[in-house]
This record gives C-alpha cells, sequence and structure tokens, in this order.
C-alpha cells in the first residue's frame, strides 16, 4: 500500500506517526519522498531501494532517500512507486510546502505516485483568520484561482476551498481515497476553526459528488493525535 501526503502544515510529523502506529504493530514500513525531507535522526537511513530486498525491519520504519546535506531528496518516481515491493506500507512525502500551514501547488505540484492507494492532504488551522500571504505557500496562485489578493483574509470556508479544489491541494488526488486532516488544533478557539473546515470541507466534497474520504482533526502538542488507521487500510 502506498499513501502520499500533500499540502501544507504537518505532514512530515503525520506521516512518521502513522509510520511508527504501523511498524510497531509488525508491518514493514518505508518512508521517502517524490520531493524532499528533513533527513531524520532516530530512524534508519538507506540509499539505495536494492538495499530493502535482504532488510531486516523491525519495529520502526525505515527511510529512504539520497543524501542532500540537511535534507534528503527523491528517487526517480519509478523507483518510488516500485517500494510496495518490499514493504507492507509505503508513506510518501509528495508535497513541500517550506513550513508553511496551507498551500496552492503550482504547475508540476504535487508529486503523487501513480499507484498511490490512500491521500492525506494536511493543513495548519493557524492558517486561518491570518493573511493568505502570510499563511499560504505560493499564494499568488489564489488570485487566478479564487480572486483573492495578497491583503484578503483566510476563512474556515476559504481553507476548505483551498483543500477540496482539484486546481488547490486536491489537485492529482484523482478521486483516491483521502483523507483531510487539520493539524494544530491545540486550544478552544483553533478546534472551533477546525470544524468549522471540516463543515466546509464536507459540504464541498458532497457536492462535488466525492464521498470517499474523512476529515481527522490533530493536535500532536496535547496528544489529540491522528487515529483513523482503520480507513488508511
Amino acid at each position: 500500500m502506498i499513501i502520499s501526503l500533500v499540502g501544507g502544515g504537518g505532514k512530515t510529523t503525520t506521516m512518521f506517526y502513522i509510520g511508527r502506529y504501523f511498524a510497531k504493530r509488525g508491518k514493514k514500513v518505508v518512508i521517502t519522498t517524490t520531493t524532499h525531507i528533513v533527513k531524520p535522526d532516530v530512524y534508519t537511513l538507506i540509499d539505495s531501494a536494492k538495499e530493502l530486498e535482504k532488510f531486516e525491519f523491525r519495529d520502526e520504519p525505515v527511510v529512504i532517500g539520497k543524501d542532500a546535506g540537511e535534507k534528503l531528496s527523491s528517487f526517480d518516481i519509478i523507483e518510488v512507486q516500485d517500494l510496495n515491493k518490499y514493504a507492507d506500507i509505503v508513506l510518501v512525502e509528495a508535497d513541500g510546502a517550506k513550513r508553511l500551514p496551507i498551500k496552492i501547488p503550482r504547475e508540476g505540484e504535487p508529486v503523487i505516485p501513480e499507484n498511490t492507494d490512500v491521500c492525506i492532504v494536511c493543513m495548519g488551522i493557524d492558517a486561518v483568520g491570518k493573511k493568505i500571504s502570510e499563511k499560504c505557500f505560493r499564494y499568488e496562485r489564489a488570485a487566478e484561482i479564487f480572486g483573492w489578493d495578497e491583503d484578503h483574509i483566510l476563512s474556515e470556508e476559504d481553507a476548505a476551498r483551498i483543500l477540496t479544489d482539484k486546481r488547490a491541494e486536491f489537485k492529482g488526488i484523482n478521486n483516491r481515497k483521502t483523507l483531510f486532516i487539520i493539524n494544530k488544533a491545540d486550544t478552544k478557539e483553533d478546534m472551533r476553526k477546525a470544524l468549522e473546515t471540516e463543515k466546509y470541507i464536507n459540504i464541498f466534497c458532497e457536492k462535488n459528488g466525492f464521498k470517499n474520504f474523512k476529515v481527522s482533526i490533530t493536535s500532536y502538542n496535547n496528544n489529540r493525535e491522528f487515529c483513523d488507521f482503520e480507513f488508511l487500510t
């Protein structure tokens, strides 16, 4: 199974959290990227898919990618698509957002492997209530898609539009099973915003005839962690 993560805030944290969960339960888990990811300190790193042929998986994920200094960069997309030959679950960070909580991708983004089974679309709720130019990666694309200028204040409805629009964070999903994750719901006000955003996600998905999705609201700071593992499998 290949699970690809796209969008903004919280992708890497969520990816490793999911990876640890399945590895602890005896699954062979590989974590990789089709763009770049920060090089982790605590996991086994390998730089060749061939190493996986004889790799002895234990109760933690193995991370694979090309050494690029502080980060790991991607193998050729064909190699990434073949990683599920060696593992039960392959988690792919398929997008980058420069640590900003929400994103509108440009041409060529995200880079989702064709044989992806499940997509996870992430955002940080701290984007809501702020100027799009402050919290959205590639915010300049919003003018063309939504008619918003750089001073536009993002509402919960706006965030949901970005997450569900095929020109924005839903780009390339192609009706795959999808989990929307709203991260950083750390306070009561954050939770209110997240629930309002979830309401609009449901409205827009229903309007577009998309049914194979769920929404999860997380706060890793307050131990409200991702828990929809059954949906992923």
